[in-house]
Formats: structure tokens, C-alpha cells, sequence
């Protein structure tokens, strides 16, 4: 693949506030749920928290939400105890 500005440009991983997509969710989702669903004030304070966490697990690795949904898709649910199941399908 060529290594031209546009095609960099159009491969990296978007972002928001410094930190990739999945991260950026997963603090808007920790932060703005509890407050809908608790109507406490003191959970969007908790924003900074869910930021510095996870600006701290990007920088150990960027790719971790990803890394996270193949371990769940490709893991195997655990087995049921008792029934007879096809252990690799």
C-alpha cells in the first residue's frame, strides 16, 4: 500500500478528545448513563476520572477495545455443566 499523506489520512483511527473512538464511547457511557438513570449531579464529575483512566489504558495500548471485542466474539461461551453440548463447533 502507498504511503501518501491522503491514504494515512484515511486509515488512522478516528478520534475525539485525544483518545480513540471506542474510549471516547466508553467515557460518555460511563459518565452520562449513571447521571440519566440516577438524576445525581455528582456523576458528571466523575467525567475527569473516566477521562485520565482511560487516556492511561490508550498509552499502554491503543488497540485494546478491539483486542476486547475479538476475545469475546472468538472465546467459546462456557460450557454447560450436566448437558450434553458440542465443545468445538
Amino acid at each position: 500500500m502507498e504511503r501518501t499523506p491522503v491514504i494515512l489520512g484515511l486509515t488512522r483511527q478516528a478520534q475525539l478528545w485525544g483518545l480513540p473512538m471506542p474510549y471516547t464511547i466508553g467515557v460518555m457511557m460511563l459518565t452520562v448513563l449513571p447521571f440519566i438513570w440516577m438524576d445525581a449531579l455528582l456523576w458528571v464529575a466523575t467525567g475527569p476520572i473516566w477521562y485520565i483512566a482511560a487516556r492511561i489504558a490508550t498509552a499502554a495500548n491503543p488497540n485494546g477495545a478491539r483486542v476486547l471485542r475479538v476475545v469475546m466474539t472468538r472465546t467459546p461461551h462456557r460450557l454447560s455443566i450436566g448437558e450434553k453440548v458440542r465443545r468445538y463447533v
